[in-house]
């Protein structure tokens, strides 16, 4: 229904479906930019977010909202996903909103009708102002303001249904941009070293107090003296075999110390070193789900032999133990037995 207003001579918008699909297109954008920051300046995984992280998210969004909303209402009267549905917001002189009015009329929207997004009252808050909408009512923080819809047309909800695609895309596109490692093609160790200190970053599988250094070895973190790392098993030794100065091969051998009573199966390591030689390769495309059948690979073969081939890369693992109980996670010596080893050989090659 389209009601004339006593300070315009378009009708204001009591369309409360309308307006909440268009403010939601709107924290959508507001989320993939932030994911952007997130992905490639902070370097921060955006797939694998907790509970604590998403609700940072929420409020940085929301500082967003604050800064750019009001900046789009006051030079184009509008927002991404306002203009999709024809919605304009003036004064009540049909002059743009100045950057305070706009800053004033999306707090109104954040606390009143949005209730902060604190849960449960924000349902109350979004409950009560799409009656009120619902019913006619100007909503709060529009009484000073002259909002407009331009018209209804059927096409409006087909074009917001094709950028609501085109959002969630961009975000596929992102997280799958974030698994392509820094360096491509031929790899120096330099370069191998610096994909797998990538890999380790975003995926959270840091090595304690220690990273791969340019040369391929392991090199201590500068870190505080208050700083407690609790390591598991010794980490391998890579070896590398390169032809006119770029990786060929990459591998190591494990051989446990006979005093070690569990043995965890350095998955972690195989997955690190297979992402940073393998996703360099040209083959791997954006869309590949390159990373994802690696992992699935290496995971689901704990202690155990394999062997396969991806991205123009042969993956070889051989295993040996005795005296060992395997459980899904780790080996457990028991106290027991007197006689017990494992052996473990990983390496890849082109």
């Amino acid at each position: 229904m389209l009601q004339e207003t006593d300070n315009s001579n378009l009708s204001y918008p009591f369309h409360p479906w309308r307006r909440y699909f268009a403010r939601s297109l709107d924290i959508l954008i507001y989320s993939i930019i932030w994911s952007v920051f997130l992905a490639f300046i902070f370097r921060v995984n955006v797939a694998d977010r907790n509970t604590a992280e998403n609700v940072l998210d929420t409020l940085v969004e929301f500082i967003m909202m604050l800064f750019l909303e009001p900046l789009w209402l006051h030079y184009f009267g509008t927002t991404p996903g306002k203009f999709i549905f024809g919605l304009r917001i003036e004064n009540k002189d049909g002059d743009p909103l100045s950057y305070s009015e706009g800053l004033e009329r999306t707090i109104g929207v954040i606390g009143t009708g949005m209730g902060f997004n604190i849960p449960i009252y924000n349902l109350i808050r979004l409950w009560k102002s799409y009656r009120q909408c619902s019913e006619n009512e100007i909503l709060p923080w529009d009484e000073y303001t002259s909002y407009t819809i331009k018209d209804t047309n059927w096409y409006r909800g087909l074009i917001y249904i094709v950028a609501h695609v085109i959002c969630f895309a961009s975000l596929t596109v992102i997280m799958s941009a974030q698994l392509m490692p820094p360096n491509k093609g031929d790899l120096t160790v330099a370069q191998f070293a610096e994909n797998y200190n990538y890999y380790a970053n975003i995926l959270d599988l840091d090595s304690g107090n220690e990273y791969m250094d340019e040369t391929g070895e392991w090199k201590k973190k500068k870190t505080d003296d208050y700083t407690i790392y609790l390591g598991l098993n010794k980490k391998p030794e890579f070896s590398f075999t390169t032809k006119d100065g770029y990786v060929t091969g990459v591998s190591f051998a494990i051989d446990a110390d006979k005093s070690e009573s569990v043995i965890y199966p350095y998955d972690d390591h195989m997955l690190l070193s297979s992402l940073a030689f393998a996703c360099a390769q040209n083959n791997n495309l954006l869309s590949s789900r390159l990373p994802n059948r690696i992992e699935k690979k290496i995971k689901n073969n704990l202690f155990e032999d394999f062997s396969f081939t991806e991205a123009g890369i042969r993956f070889v693992c051989d295993v040996e133990y005795s005296g060992y109980i395997k459980t899904p996670q780790y080996l457990i010596f028991p106290s027991d037995t007197s006689k017990h080893y494992f052996n473990l050989n990983f390496s890849m090659s082109k």
